[in-house]
């Protein structure tokens, strides 16, 4: 299903990070209205002159051939939903480079489907600090639609995109994946298409860009009951914390915070002094920490003191 941009899409409320110029929906409802480009049709160089599906094809000659499951860019009909194989291993012509500035946020979009693509790239257009860029480029955001997404769709999204950008998704279908896995992968916003609007894109990519989490509630929810089963069935019977520490040195690094010296943490804790040393370089080591004092703002982050 498609994502129409329809007049009036820009947020209702001020976003400070997204505040879209006047007369947004305009220019979003004329771009889904415009006609297809010829090949001969050339695009004005100028402001707002990022890579779109809307720009003019290649020619024959050089333009690559469709990945499987993505929609030929001359025959839109032949669009097909978006799988676990169905991602782009090509890169688009170099003939608009991303812009690039202090405070400018790169970001790219994936997806089957040409009308939405369009839609969310005239969204974005709108705000002169998100800079579009070249699928399989390094960006910081990536905006991605996909339809029932399971962990191998997520692994084969993840090994096409450099670096470590963070990921926005919009779900057609039901979530299958891990959570955990996702989260590792970089998910850090979920919308699914029949909650989409514009108001709720634009608040998911000012929350992304702060580098906060934007996730369903049926998804929080499920995350919780992972994290409880994690922490009852494989943290505690170990001994282990979910910041990556035992009971013992979180005990230990407790009684640090509270100022007691070394000897005195071994006579309350029943361990020697040597022992507390080997405990707290221990942590140290592990945890890549500088000292003492680093370790016991690792615990405070960890949320053990």
């Amino acid at each position: 299903m498609a994502i129409a941009n329809p007049r009036g899409a820009a947020p209702a409320a001020p976003v400070t990070a997204l505040q879209p110029p006047q007369a947004t929906g305009r220019l979003a409802s004329a771009v889904l209205r415009r006609p297809p480009r010829t090949a001969g049709q050339g695009r004005p160089a100028g402001r707002g002159s990022h890579l779109a599906a809307a720009d003019p094809a290649p020619s024959e000659s050089a333009r690559p051939e469709a990945a499987p499951g993505l929609a030929d860019p001359e025959n839109p009909e032949d669009t097909v939903s978006s799988t676990a194989s169905a991602l782009p291993d090509y890169k688009a012509p170099s003939a608009e480079p991303a812009a690039d500035g202090p405070g400018t946020v790169r970001l790219a979009v994936h997806t089957a489907d040409p009308i939405t693509r369009l839609a969310l790239v005239s969204y974005i257009r709108q705000f002169p600090h998100l800079a579009l860029t070249r699928w399989g480029t390094a960006a910081d955001i990536v905006v991605a639609a996909l339809e029932n997404p399971g962990a191998a769709a997520i692994a084969t999204l993840r090994r096409h995109l450099p670096g470590n950008p963070q990921m926005l998704l919009i779900v057609e279908g039901a979530w299958t994946a891990n959570l955990h896995t996702a989260l590792d992968a970089g998910v850090r916003a979920v919308i699914f298409r029949s909650d989409f609007t514009w108001d709720r894109f634009g608040e998911a990519l000012r929350q992304v860009q702060a580098g906060h989490g934007d996730l369903p509630t049926e998804l929080q929810g499920r995350l919780m009951d992972q994290v409880q089963q994690t922490h009852r069935e494989v943290l505690a019977p170990r001994g282990l914390t979910p910041g990556g520490l035992t009971l013992r040195e979180a005990d230990v690094l407790r009684l640090v915070a509270e100022g007691y010296e070394l000897q005195d943490i071994g006579t309350k804790l029943g361990y020697s002094e040597r022992t507390i040393k080997n405990v707290l370089y221990g942590v140290i080591k592990r945890h890549r920490l500088r000292n003492r004092a680093h370790a016991v703002a690792y615990a405070i982050r960890c949320g053990l003191i």
